[in-house]
């Protein structure tokens, strides 16, 4: 049950992968600008921790220390709130994107990549302008993750957390 765990945690992780990608405009045209309703260090956060503690797995199946299990599932909790965090943020935006496309207003949210100022000639300083703090939920990366990349994301995490319960629990 560990190495099925261990799967479905590498499963969720490309998952995840995939929408970070999306999130930092990597589907984006050549000059568009990117914005996010994301913060950066959160998403870096949440892989980052993700990946520890899929090390602490990978350690407790090699070593079989009990303690190693506990941890790790500790690590997968707080895993799970940061990426709930990241959840609410995307359904609220997309709930706004939705109400927009209805005809309503088109709510506008806090660019977390507010400096998309295109890079000074050569030999130029460069200049930080002072962009609205703000945009439009119609233009947000986290807009272009397919919604069952989210749920698959979603579902193979509550997966892998009952698995690594359960694995735990037997240590």
């Amino acid at each position: 049950m560990a190495g099925t765990a261990l799967a479905l945690w590498g499963m969720t992780m490309v998952g995840g992968a995939y929408m970070f990608m999306m999130a930092m405009g990597l589907s984006r045209g050549p000059g568009e600008p990117a914005h996010s309703h994301w913060p950066t260090s959160l998403m870096f956060v949440h892989a980052g921790v993700a990946a520890g503690g899929a090390a602490l797995w990978a350690a407790y199946m090699i070593y079989d220390e009990q303690i190693l299990a506990w941890i790790s599932f500790g690590v997968l909790l707080v895993v799970a709130a940061l990426g709930d965090v990241l959840f609410v943020t995307w359904f609220k935006d997309r709930r706004a994107e939705k109400a927009a496309e209805r005809g309503g207003e088109v709510a506008r949210v806090r660019d977390y990549v507010p400096t998309n100022v295109p890079p000074p000639a050569s030999g130029d300083r460069m200049a930080q302008e002072n962009p609205d703090t703000t945009v439009p939920v119609t233009q947000l990366e986290e807009r272009r993750i397919p919604t069952i990349a989210v749920v698959a994301h979603g579902g193979l995490a509550v997966l892998t957390i009952l698995l690594v319960l359960i694995e735990a629990i037997r240590a």
